[in-house]
Order: C-alpha cells, then structure tokens, then sequence
C-alpha cells in the first residue's frame, strides 16, 4: 500500500512482510513497491506462515504423545528398576571391602 503522509513524504507499507519505506516522490515509492513484491520473501511468505503454524501443532502433538507414552512407562521402569546393591547376608553389611560396614 502507497500513502502519502505528507509533503515530499510517500510511503511504502507491505502488512504481509512489515516492511516500511518512506521515499520523496510516488514514482520511487511504486518502484519500491515493485521490487519488493518480486522478491522470493514476498512470494513465499504466506506458505512459510503455516508451515510454521502447521510445525507449531505437530510439536505441540508429539510433545502430548511422548508425555502418553512416559506417564504410561513409567509404573514398568519403576518394576524394572535394578535393586540397590546391598547383600542379602545382613552380616556381610560388616565387610568393610565393598559395602563400608563398621
């Protein structure tokens, strides 16, 4: 979009890419308008607008499934968990080699 904002002060704004430029006279400000509009960012920025959209939800899912996933696991971690390593000759507690003992 091309405005005039005051003397001597024409105004270039694209909503889609906010991008601003303020040019003396119109013929600059539509050449300005021109260029922009043929450029690959202009062109491909809508499609990169839901792709980051789309990116977003599917994040957003695989983030809820992995937390599925884990809350369920987790009751068979804990039945799978290895034991302490403590014997099961409670005198052998007193060896001070491996276990610390007295």
């Amino acid at each position: 979009m091309i405005r005039k904002e005051g003397k001597a002060r024409w105004v270039y704004t694209c909503e889609l890419c906010r991008v601003l430029a303020a040019h003396p006279d119109h013929f600059r400000a539509i050449e300005q308008q021109q260029a922009h509009e043929g450029t690959i960012e202009h062109a491909t920025k809508p499609m990169a607008d839901a792709l980051g959209i789309f990116a977003e939800s599917l994040t957003e899912m695989a983030n809820a499934f992995v937390d599925t996933i884990a809350s369920a696991l987790k009751p068979l971690t804990d039945a799978l968990a290895t034991p302490p390593n403590v014997p099961h000759d409670p005198s052998l507690l007193r060896d001070r080699r491996k276990w610390g003992g007295r």
